[in-house]
């Protein structure tokens, strides 16, 4: 068992007027309307495959996160997974609905393209591997058994469109794919991950002509 420390970013969520945004064209989180969603024609499947270890998870003062090795395959593309973090809130909102907790797996492919998942999670049963993420918190080179697949639902149902990164740079072209089944955690496992970060997470930006997806298999 490694400690590790995160180096510190140069910016906060104290004072999210201050970021700096590229543009103001395909930014995230978004507020998701059912009804205006258009359903996916394309195949559309998401595989993920991730090793039942993790070999990191860090502080990095402002959320916690955590590296693995595994890859996604979306839409028959492949992407490499990078890391996984929280927002506390949760970032995204479906038909004006927030949740407590959000969880976005990012990945990117060998072009570059990045490929962001999300997962809700709402206050109801405890999540065993919440607490395995939280006993680690700053450690690497530790011995553990982390499956991050127990914080993502078996029904991969999602809604997809064209964003942001939701922390500086900002940076757009951003494929989302935030899946419509929410996960749970208990009210102490929310209570112990907000105690080490509340409330970092960006508000809602506009959608303005983009359109969002809906994808739902097994019809």
């Amino acid at each position: 068992m490694k400690k590790i420390k995160f180096n510190a970013v140069d910016w906060n969520y104290e004072k999210k007027e201050e970021w700096v945004c590229p543009s103001h064209q395909y930014q995230s989180p978004i507020d998701i309307v059912n009804n205006d969603t258009l359903p996916m024609n394309d195949d559309g499947d998401i595989i993920l495959r991730y090793r039942k270890k993790a070999n990191a998870i860090v502080n990095t003062g402002y959320c916690i996160q955590g590296y693995l090795n595994g890859v996604a395959s979306i839409n028959n593309r492949k992407f490499e997974f990078q890391q996984f973090h929280f927002h506390a809130k949760g970032e995204h909102t479906i038909d004006g609905k927030d949740f407590p907790l959000e969880l976005h797996l990012v990945h990117q492919s060998e072009s570059g393209k990045m490929a962001v998942i999300a997962v809700h999670f709402e206050v109801g049963a405890a999540n065993s591997t919440i607490d395995d993420i939280l006993s680690h918190l700053d450690e690497s080179e530790f011995d553990n058994h982390i499956n991050l697949l127990n914080l993502v639902p078996k029904n991969l149902d999602y809604y997809h469109y064209l964003g942001s990164l939701t922390t500086p740079p900002l940076t757009e072209n951003v494929e989302w794919y935030v899946l419509i089944e929410s996960m749970t955690l208990s009210e102490k496992q929310l209570q112990r991950m907000t105690e080490i970060h509340k409330d970092n997470y960006r508000e809602t930006q506009d959608l303005g002509a983009r359109k969002v997806l809906k994808k739902v298999f097994n019809q």
